[in-house]
């Protein structure tokens, strides 16, 4: 009976360990693309880029394989369960030197959309890539002739794990939980300040005053008196008897009014007679 018992946990166990394997190879469907273009799809089994944990994925691997990189000042881990595409770029760090090539930049999206954009965490930075049942292909800069840069990894991509919507990397990593906004409270109105209007008098518009006409003066011209006009008395040729006449003369003289400014002409007679001796 208890031999019995034995034969079914190990049963048990192998079905458990069979449908793990299963399930992580179903998971590591996907294709990887190399720098030189060629592509490889099937069952990822070991996709590296170094020779230590945490440089690739792969059933062959421990747990699948993970990633870690450092983001800024920290350190993420990201397992394969967890990976959705993985995208390494590669540069010279000499340019004297072509066989120079390192990791520049390492960006991971994850299955929840998450994005991570840093650095390896490695020094030794390479190529080891079996898919399927296909020959293996590696890459090992500063390895020799064989080495060529074309074999460098550049892309994983997980089959039908792509998220709808990649969130852009941020310093939070991980998306934050849901949270229900607060409820907002309109504040409160507070009627504006009145100022009492002050009184303004009306404005007084002084009545235009029309000047008084000036009539101006007229100027009166001095009163001048034209030369008399007489006429001549004869010369005496005999001495008169006295009190006899010697002659007449008159003469006009025309002279302005003063008050009422008409012209007036005067008129003045003379009687000449000798005078008794």
């Amino acid at each position: 009976m208890r031999r019995t018992q034995l034969q079914l946990a190990l049963v048990v166990l192998l079905v458990a360990l069979a449908a793990g394997a299963v399930l992580a190879q179903a998971g590591l469907q996907g294709t990887v693309t190399l720098k030189g273009g060629k592509t490889l799809t099937g069952e990822i089994k070991v996709a590296q880029v170094g020779v230590l944990q945490g440089c690739g994925i792969g059933t062959l691997l421990p747990d699948s394989g993970f990633f870690r990189l450092k983001v800024g000042d920290k350190t993420f881990d990201v397992k394969a369960a967890e990976l959705a595409s993985a995208e390494i770029t590669w540069g010279l760090a000499s340019e004297k030197d072509p066989q120079s090539w390192e990791i520049k930049q390492l960006t991971i999206i994850k299955r929840d959309g998450t994005t991570l954009t840093g650095t390896p965490t490695w020094s030794v930075q390479a190529t080891s890539i079996v898919v399927d049942s296909q020959p293996a292909i590696y890459a090992f800069p500063k390895a020799g002739m064989d080495f060529s840069p074309d074999n460098l990894l550049t892309k994983i991509e997980i089959e039908g794990a792509m998220p709808a919507t990649v969130i852009p990397p941020t310093e939070i990593i991980t998306p934050p939980a849901a949270t229900t906004p607060a409820a907002t409270v309109p504040a409160p109105t507070v009627p504006a300040a009145t100022t009492p209007a002050v009184p303004v008098p009306a404005a007084t518009t002084p009545a235009a005053t029309t000047p008084a006409a000036t009539t101006p003066a007229v100027e009166t011209p001095a009163a001048t008196t034209p030369p008399a006009t007489s006429s001549p008395l004869p010369a005496a040729t005999t001495p008169a008897a006295p009190g006899a006449s010697l002659g007449e003369g008159a003469m006009e003289v025309i002279v302005v009014c003063p008050h009422c400014g008409d012209r007036i002409v005067v008129r003045v007679s003379v009687n000449a007679a000798a005078a008794p001796k």
